[in-house]
């Protein structure tokens, strides 16, 4: 995106404030947590959740990506937050990276929260359906799933995710292009795809989190009891350990790649030019 230029070529962008920024990480994972639990609850009645969920939350990343991108780097997923900050701790090009990763997390798991229990809410209150199944997570998986299996595949997608963000948004020699949203979108459709059948393609943990606590709700109201068939540590194992440490292993690895052929290190730049292409 160029950014617009007042009469004289002083630039007419302002950095936008932390406050502004978790604003819209609060929104857009509010929208992603809604979207991922009306989509699995609506395609599930009609076998289409397997195809439907990926999609729409593909789609919904690649409008947030152009919506909130310049904002707040449209990280709406931890798992997100913690390659990117990681990699700015570790390249020394960001001073506040320990303070943005702890708030970023905090107000995406609210976001989401409120995301997910806003769509049970509605369902409940519809007269479509008089009662639905909880969300297929841990602990609520099938009791013949292995959660060490689902946390390897949470881990490993995450990974590939967010080390094609870090390539595509932290890479020196590559200024930010129009299509990067459209490639972050297609990264999180193929890793929810490839972990759906075996963690329930969480791919985020505010996401995951804000499904599981819809779940208690959706428990309280039909009175279902206790239906858990896993321990409460395999929700945290699969859905917030694998995913951290995909993300610390990505940022490492992009390390590595930016140490190897470039001279100074450069800022998470998405969608804008930043002091990036400034400096070019």
């Amino acid at each position: 995106m160029v950014r617009a230029e007042l009469e004289g070529g002083e630039d007419n962008t302002l950095e936008p404030t932390l406050a502004l920024k978790l604003f819209a990480e609060f929104l857009g994972t509010f929208g992603l947590a809604y979207t991922v639990g009306m989509t699995a609850i609506s395609s599930d009645a009609g076998g289409l959740a397997p195809v439907a969920v990926p999609i729409c939350a593909a789609a919904y990343l690649i409008l947030m990506v152009y919506g909130i991108g310049s904002v707040s780097g449209c990280h709406i997923n931890p798992g997100v937050s913690t390659a990117v900050f990681f990699w700015q701790a570790i390249s020394g090009t960001s001073n506040t990276w320990a303070m943005e990763f702890i708030v970023y997390t905090i107000v995406q798991v609210l976001g989401g929260i409120c995301g997910a229990c806003l769509a049970v809410f509605l369902w409940i209150e519809s007269t479509a359906y008089d009662q639905f199944n909880v969300y297929g997570i841990y602990p609520f998986a099938g009791e013949d799933e292995n959660p060490v299996i689902a946390f390897l595949t949470e881990m490993f997608a995450l990974f590939f995710f967010t080390f094609a963000i870090l390539r595509v948004c932290c890479d020196h020699d590559k200024p930010p292009m129009p299509t990067d949203g459209l490639v972050i979108g297609i990264a999180l459709f193929t890793a929810i795809v490839g972990t759906a059948q075996i963690s329930g393609g969480g791919v985020n943990p505010a996401v995951a989190t804000s499904l599981r606590v819809a779940n208690y709700y959706i428990i309280d109201e039909y009175n279902l009891g206790d239906i858990k068939n896993h321990g409460e540590g395999t929700f945290v194992l699969v859905y917030w350990i694998g995913p951290m440490l995909g993300g610390i292993v990505a940022a490492l690895i992009h390390y590595i790649i930016e140490a190897s052929t470039s001279k100074v290190f450069v800022p998470y730049a998405f969608l804008h030019d930043s002091q990036l292409n400034k400096k070019k």
